[in-house]
């Protein structure tokens, strides 16, 4: 399935637009002002997944405007303090401040990784649609390293996901990085940072220009 991805930028937000339109399959639009929002809904409004990328203070100014439309929205945010309406949005991931535009492009990537690049192990959006959806605030964390344990500490470092009911993990690496069963091993290690009954969903991705190296994309969401 070709799953369409839109991202919206919003305001005055300093985000590298070059380095997202080179994710392959992602559309990028620029909020100006209300004509142009109007604009962009309607070219967005039958894609399949809208990321809204903004600052605190605008995300419900854009809720407002995005409540219109029903592609699963994924708004990206550095502060959360304007964004308690849950009823606009599906799901909301806060980004640290100094390193937004990295953060947004890897969480964007991550996501566009997961459900339109054939994996050894698919995940398919019905599957990352039913965790995101109407999923509230989420974390979301990428770790890489030369060995599975390195590349899942290093995700997991620094982040409370234990209330967590809903997880989803996608691996990037060579065909032979891993067996199965030590890719196995590390969904557990993740599984125990989370809500014991959490609904884990994950997947493999083959990339040979990889090398010794092992990358995971972690999202956690529907906390307790």
């Amino acid at each position: 399935m070709n799953v369409k991805i839109s991202t919206v930028i919003i305001g005055s937000i300093d985000i590298d637009v070059d380095a997202l339109k080179k994710i392959e399959g992602v559309t990028v639009f620029k909020v100006t002002d209300r004509k142009s929002c109007d604009e962009i809904i309607g070219q967005v409004s039958d894609n399949d997944v809208v990321f809204i990328i903004s600052d605190g203070r605008e995300v419900y100014y854009a809720e407002k405007f995005f409540a219109r439309i029903m592609p699963l929205k994924i708004f990206l945010v550095t502060e959360a303090q304007a964004a308690d309406n849950k009823n606009l949005r599906d799901v909301l991931i806060q980004l640290p401040a100094q390193n937004f535009n990295q953060k947004a492009y890897e969480v964007t990537n991550m996501i566009n990784d997961m459900v339109n690049v054939e994996g050894l192990v698919g995940l398919d959006f019905a599957d990352v649609k039913s965790v995101l959806k109407n999923s509230g605030q989420a974390v979301a964390t990428i770790g890489e390293g030369k060995n599975l344990d390195e590349t899942v500490n290093n995700a997991l470092e620094g982040h409370d996901i234990k209330s967590s009911r809903a997880v989803l993990i996608n691996f990037k690496a060579t065909k032979d990085a891993a067996s199965m069963a030590e890719f196995e091993s590390a969904i557990e290690k993740i599984k125990s940072s989370v809500n014991k009954n959490a609904e884990i969903i994950w997947g493999l991705t083959v990339d040979e220009s990889f090398g010794d190296k092992v990358k995971v994309a972690v999202i956690a969401t529907k906390f307790i």
